[in-house]
């Protein structure tokens, strides 16, 4: 019989205190699945309580899942497996070192994911913006898809700068990748099995995982993705980033390109998810087409953002999904509303129509060019080729270094970061290390000016990796 001592000196009501008591029981595992609870009549006899009280705590205990009701039974609790052994503790929650690093600023920071911020045209967007407060229209419910106007500027765009073959219906908006795959999600339910590219992205990882799928990690060969591997596998979903391989910087040849859309369209029910992520900052040669533009079947799922190309502060990216998708996205997602406000939505529409786009995309392709080149340059005079090989393969805001010293990856990082320096390190976009890997490091110079990367390079050689 379960016995409990009232504090009649508060001001909790009594079926509370019953309630507090059987839950707290209940997540410590002394009160375990199947066990079954005494009677509300029973327990309060013995309790010397009023029946509704005992009523009034089993009731809430039922509403919350810890018991279950069975008409003529009883009380039963409920198996808690993610809460059994739980221990409440009063100490402060440590910090994560997720949060440090967030927290952490260091006066040469390599992050492959920033963006340079200084040469934003800031004074064209805000009188943009002050434009579109002043329309009334701007603060009604919009179309939950985005508004079609910006969804006209991004097919436009598209078709131009990438060759995607889509209309306006085709277009989703939402607040950035992790947004747009949740809506994925939403639409294949948790039953598919998904390829993925080892290493990879690992924020796209974290997202599908957490929405219960199972990921089949493909390590990749010689820099492309290994479609013999897809074919062996039982996957139905491929995500990919054939313009611009994330981390590792390849493009997949045409050949594979082909072979990765001729598995989409053996059977009924495959899709390829084309992430790409920086494809508009190429520094040699023509843009490479996207694979959605080769796709004649429509099995391909195109996803882009804006982070690069303008900023990830303004949270916007946009979804093309072939035509039978989309039925099914009007019948299932028809109520979820588009989560980027059409402020923002009006001001970046405006900001596309009236070419500030394209211009602002030009000038920065210069300008990151000219990082690209100088920190390729400072690589080479500063290291021997014997200890770093450089990936740098003309495009995207990052290169990676190879490195084939003595000394190991911690070794390395706590130099760094004694120095001032953040690196990030190759291994953490693999799910599965490879027994050959050896030390590597993403290094980002978007957000750096050139003095910033001749002397962040200059202490790698000084203080770090020589």
């Amino acid at each position: 019989m379960i016995t409990i001592s009232f504090n009649t000196d508060s001001n909790m009501p009594l079926y509370q205190q019953i309630y507090n008591y059987i839950k707290k029981e209940i997540l410590s595992g002394r009160l375990s699945h199947p066990e079954k609870l005494p009677s509300a009549r029973s327990l309060a006899a013995n309790l010397q309580v009023s029946r509704s009280t005992v009523d009034t705590a089993y009731s809430q205990l039922v509403a919350e899942g810890y018991i279950d009701a069975r008409e003529k039974r009883g009380y039963f609790v409920n198996p808690i497996t993610h809460t059994q052994n739980f221990t409440p503790s009063r100490d402060p929650l440590p910090v994560s070192s997720h949060s440090l690093e967030q927290s952490c600023t260091f006066p040469y920071d390599f992050d492959p994911d920033a963006v340079d911020t200084v040469h934003f045209p800031y004074s064209v967007w805000k009188s943009i913006g002050k434009n579109q407060l002043d329309d009334p229209h701007n603060f009604i419910s919009g179309n939950p898809l985005g508004d079609r106007g910006l969804r006209q500027a991004i097919a436009a765009y598209l078709y131009g700068s990438r060759g995607v073959i889509c209309t306006p219906d085709n277009i989703i908006v939402g607040s950035g990748l992790d947004y747009l795959l949740q809506m994925v999600c939403v639409l294949f339910g948790r039953n598919a099995i998904v390829a993925m590219e080892d290493p990879g992205y690992r924020s796209a990882r974290q997202i599908l995982t957490a929405n219960g799928y199972h990921l089949h990690n493909i390590p990749l060969t010689h820099g492309e993705f290994d479609v013999q591997a897809l074919r062996r596998s039982s996957a139905s979903i491929c995500y990919v980033t054939p313009s611009h391989q994330f981390p590792l910087g390849s493009v997949l040849s045409i050949s594979h390109r082909q072979s990765l859309l001729d598995w989409a369209s053996e059977k009924e029910g495959r899709y390829i998810i084309e992430d790409d992520h920086d494809s508009e900052f190429r520094y040699k040669g023509k843009p490479i087409p996207a694979l959605q533009s080769l796709d004649q079947n429509q099995k391909v799922i195109y996803i882009g953002t804006f982070s690069k190309a303008v900023s990830p502060a303004i949270r916007t990216g946009y979804m093309v999904l072939p035509s039978a998708l989309m039925s099914r996205y009007r019948e299932s997602c028809s109520g979820y509303a588009c989560p980027v406000p059409r402020i923002s939505q009006a001001i970046l529409t405006e900001f596309i129509q009236q070419g500030y786009f394209e211009k602002h995309l030009n000038r920065m392709r210069k300008l990151y060019k000219g990082k690209h080149d100088t920190m390729l340059e400072e690589l080479h005079i500063h290291f021997p080729d014997d200890l770093l090989h450089i990936s740098a393969d003309n495009a995207g805001l990052y290169m990676i270094i190879h490195y084939h010293g003595s000394l190991s990856d911690g070794e390395i990082l706590g130099r760094a970061e004694k120095n001032g320096i953040r690196l990030r390190p190759l291994k953490g976009y693999y799910a599965n290390l490879p027994a050959s890997y050896q030390p590597a490091y993403l290094l980002g110079f978007a957000s750096l000016d050139e003095i910033q990367i001749r002397d962040g390079v200059a202490l790698l050689a000084e203080h770090v990796l020589i």
